[in-house]
């Protein structure tokens, strides 16, 4: 095996998936989400954040090609499966919500209690990388790229977090308050001194040095890519923090009373267990309503190691994903063990 891809520890990766147009998914959606609920400032039940843009085996492909020393990939799904799926792949572990979520939290229809329960997967190594299906993988990446000595890759950007009405800046709020309950932003600065404030973060490192002098940890800046875990993590941070991950678990849909998966990574920073880089440079971020043109391109050229495609309301969604099947299918044209 190339030298690139040895290892000496299991990683293995973990990815939620839901197929919106399947018929008993719509109708237990609808039981459990009427139209008025669907409405409510309390909810997050938008099409866009279910509909599948029809790309998962490229995914797949991905992964196989670009990361072959994963050792497992838990796929995650309330007991759907694409219909070319090979349930009999080597690497591959298909999970229900059933076999990991406590019973008296289903159906489920929030990413938040999926992703807080996922240390309860049978089998998982302790070092995994949490996707969500729409970051996909177009160049090859060693396993250190995720990890380093033990520990996860990741960069602890302060940023300051304005009030507003965006859900996903009341769940960031709530991931950060905790943090401040158990951390000392100026006790964990001194001690990790060389991780927070490093050059190999470039121009964001000067975002460090202007919240130095800071009381509290404001926020982290997100990078939305694959993320780094370890399983051993997840049960720290369930032993401290039991009932506030367990108030989340109890929303089917996403609330602006929950936490998420930040909050995991947040521990890891402020605690200091993380190997400080700057993994942005290999990747791009897109929404789906951004110029097609450019984004087809970046996929084609493999300019990134990572293309992430957030999926935005567009006018004409079929050519969209049309496009960009097509720009995949040119540089994953093979079909991977996953597929019949």
């Amino acid at each position: 095996m190339d030298s690139m891809w040895m290892i000496d520890m299991d990683v293995d990766i973990v990815v939620p998936w839901v197929d919106s147009s399947d018929p008993e998914w719509i109708e237990e959606f609808n039981k459990f989400c009427p139209s008025a609920l669907q409405k409510s400032d309390r909810q997050d039940a938008s099409e866009e954040r279910y509909r599948d843009m029809g790309l998962l085996r490229f995914w797949f492909r991905g992964v196989e090609k670009f990361l072959p020393w994963i050792r497992k990939i838990h796929f995650i799904t309330n007991g759907q499966k694409p219909e070319w799926f090979n349930l009999s792949a080597e690497k591959l572990h298909w999970v229900r919500h059933e076999d990991y979520i406590p019973n008296e939290f289903l159906p489920v229809f929030s990413s938040h209690p999926i992703e807080i329960f996922i240390h309860r997967i049978e089998g998982l190594a302790e070092h995994f990388i949490y996707f969500n299906d729409d970051f996909f993988i177009t160049q090859k990446l060693s396993d250190n790229f995720f990890f380093r000595d033990g520990s996860p890759c990741d960069s602890a950007i302060f940023r300051s977090l304005y009030p507003t009405d965006s859900l996903m800046t009341k769940i960031r709020y709530n991931d950060i308050m905790v943090i401040n309950r158990f951390f000392s932003k100026k006790e964990q600065q001194k001690k990790n001194f060389f991780r927070y404030f490093t050059p190999k973060y470039g121009t964001k490192l000067l975002n460090n040095m202007f919240m130095l002098s800071a009381s509290c940890f404001t926020a982290f800046e997100d990078p939305h890519t694959a993320q780094p875990y370890t399983k051993s993590l997840f049960e720290e941070v369930w032993e401290n923090c039991h009932e506030i991950l367990m108030e989340t678990a109890s929303h089917r849909f996403r609330s602006p009373d929950d936490v998420n998966q930040w909050l995991f990574r947040y521990w890891n920073l402020a605690k200091g267990d993380f190997h400080p880089v700057n993994n942005l440079k290999k990747s791009r971020y897109f929404d789906i309503s951004d110029d097609i043109d450019t984004i087809c391109n970046a996929i084609s050229s493999k300019k990134y190691a990572q293309i992430i495609l957030n999926d935005d309301t567009v006018k004409n969604p079929e050519y969209v994903f049309a496009r960009l099947r097509d720009a995949f299918q040119s540089i994953l044209p093979e079909k991977s063990s996953f597929e019949i």
